[in-house]
C-alpha cells in the first residue's frame, strides 16, 4: 500500500480525539427515561450506542500490535450482534465506560502518534473487506464514533418518545 498523506494521518488522529469529546456530552443529553430504550427488539438504544464505543478500543489496539508484528496479519471480523450476548451492553456501567472511553482513547492518540508512516500503510487481510491496512482501521475507528454518535443523537431527538421525558 501507498503512504497515506501525512496530513490524512493528522486528519484521523484529530477526528479519534475528538471522538470522546462528542460522544460523552451527547449521550449525557438523553434522559435517563430514554436512556436504554430500543427502538425496536434488538435495536440498540442510546446507552448501548455509547457503551460500544470503550469496548471496540481493545479489540482494535490488539488488531494493531498484531499486524505490527505478524508479517502475514488476517483479521477475523467483530460482529456484537454474533459475538455478544443481545442484552450485553444494558448491563455496563455508563459513567465508568464514558470514562474508559475517554481514558483509553488518549492512551490509543499516544501510541497511535509514534507510529511511522510505513506503520501506517501496513495491510493486513481482513474476512470482510477487500483491503485493509492500519490507516483503514484507525479511519474507520473515526468514522466509527461518528456513526454511533449519530445513533445517540437519533435516539435523543425520537419525537415518539417525547412523552417519556
Amino acid at each position: 500500500m501507498k503512504q497515506p498523506d501525512p496530513g490524512h494521518i493528522d486528519n484521523i488522529l484529530q477526528q479519534l480525539d475528538f471522538g470522546p469529546k462528542l460522544v460523552v456530552p451527547l449521550v449525557r443529553e438523553v434522559p435517563a427515561a430514554i436512556l436504554k430504550r430500543r427502538p425496536a427488539p434488538g435495536v440498540w438504544s442510546a446507552h448501548e450506542h455509547a457503551c460500544h464505543l470503550p469496548a471496540v478500543q481493545p479489540l482494535m489496539m490488539t488488531r494493531l500490535e498484531y499486524i505490527l508484528s505478524d508479517p502475514a496479519p488476517v483479521i477475523e471480523p467483530y460482529e456484537p450482534a454474533n459475538d455478544d450476548p443481545d442484552d450485553a451492553l444494558l448491563k455496563v456501567d455508563l459513567d465508568e465506560a464514558m470514562e474508559r472511553f475517554s481514558r483509553e482513547r488518549r492512551a490509543m492518540l499516544d501510541h497511535l502518534r509514534k507510529l511511522t508512516p510505513e506503520e501506517w500503510s501496513i495491510t493486513a487481510e481482513h474476512g470482510e473487506y477487500s483491503h485493509y491496512s492500519v490507516f483503514i482501521m484507525f479511519r474507520h475507528i473515526a468514522l466509527h464514533d461518528l456513526y454511533h454518535a449519530y445513533r445517540i443523537e437519533q435516539r435523543l431527538l425520537n419525537k415518539d418518545w417525547a412523552d417519556a421525558r
